[in-house]
């Protein structure tokens, strides 16, 4: 991501680049802010950060805002735009490929999209006629292969295959619902998180939503998740509407309301962690 779209402008084209060595988000937009910078290749820990502070500046010189390296999440990109007046684009690659796809609309109306393919890139559904398939990339941009352990099933002669689900709609767009290995395995059905976090942000109050599967004797998993959310969402009422929005195997036997979610330096969750870290927790519905 940061080859793609700083590194390579600079060599390709020359454009300068604004190097900050405070990471901290109110640094980052004040640097954007004072050097004038057009272009804003960012993460989506970024933008949630920056719709949090007070007093930020105006940027009347950013023209672009670039979202990858995790999922963004449409409430955060939306109040994004209304905040700063910029609407955030997706930018959906791999370091095995390069970019794959790209949001040039950016119109910022549905969860997980990330535009169509970009030029030069084949995308293949490895299961086109399931409702979320993984796919198959082909670019000149594809690595040869691993090393030092080699799976040519999945890299080479041209082609990647990434672990995401993704399904494609009628106009060519394409949207990431998940990661085959985050999928929970629930007394053998199977649950995509990312469509119980879809209900469970359509929920007011409710700023990050995060589910994961826990360990359960009964039925192999259960479905699990971690919110972060303002004090007026009421346990029960979410629940019921959980209810009613999903079936009866996806509704979380489990919530857990944190402060802020847990993300490592790049910006991402790791759902495994999240599994770990609440393994042990009762069965009641906590705070904390």
């Amino acid at each position: 991501y940061g080859f793609s779209n700083l590194l390579t402008p600079l060599l390709v084209r020359g454009v300068p680049l604004v190097m900050t060595r405070d990471r901290k988000p109110r640094a980052v937009l004040g640097d954007l802010a004072r050097t004038g910078a057009t272009v804003f290749p960012g993460m989506p820990v970024f933008y949630q950060a920056f719709c949090e502070l007070d007093d930020v500046p105006e940027l009347p010189q950013l023209r672009i805002c670039i979202s990858a390296g995790a999922p963004l999440s449409l409430p955060v990109a939306q109040k994004f735009r209304e905040r700063f007046g910029h609407a955030i684009h997706s930018f959906y690659g791999s370091s095995e490929c390069g970019g794959i796809c790209y949001d040039r609309d950016a119109a910022l109306q549905e969860q997980g999209f990330v535009g169509t393919r970009m030029e030069g890139v084949e995308v293949e559904l490895l299961d086109p006629e399931a409702p979320a398939s993984r796919i198959r990339v082909r670019s000149r941009a594809a690595g040869d292969g691993y090393f030092p352990q080699p799976d040519e099933e999945k890299l080479g002669g041209g082609s990647f295959a990434p672990d995401d689900l993704v399904s494609r709609d009628a106009t060519g767009g394409f949207r990431i619902v998940g990661r085959v290995s985050d999928v929970i395995n629930v007394a053998g059905k199977k649950v995509n998180p990312a469509e119980v976090e879809a209900v469970l942000l359509a929920f007011p109050g409710v700023r990050e939503a995060v589910v994961f599967g826990r360990a359960s004797a009964l039925r192999n998993e259960e479905v699990a998740a971690c919110l972060v959310a303002d004090g007026s969402v009421v346990e029960q009422e979410l629940l019921e509407s959980c209810r009613q929005r999903l079936s009866g195997w996806q509704v979380p036997k489990r919530i857990f309301f944190v402060s802020e979610l847990p993300v490592n330096e790049r910006g991402k969750l790791s759902r495994r962690v999240l599994a770990e870290r609440f393994a042990d927790e009762g069965l009641r519905i906590t705070r904390s």
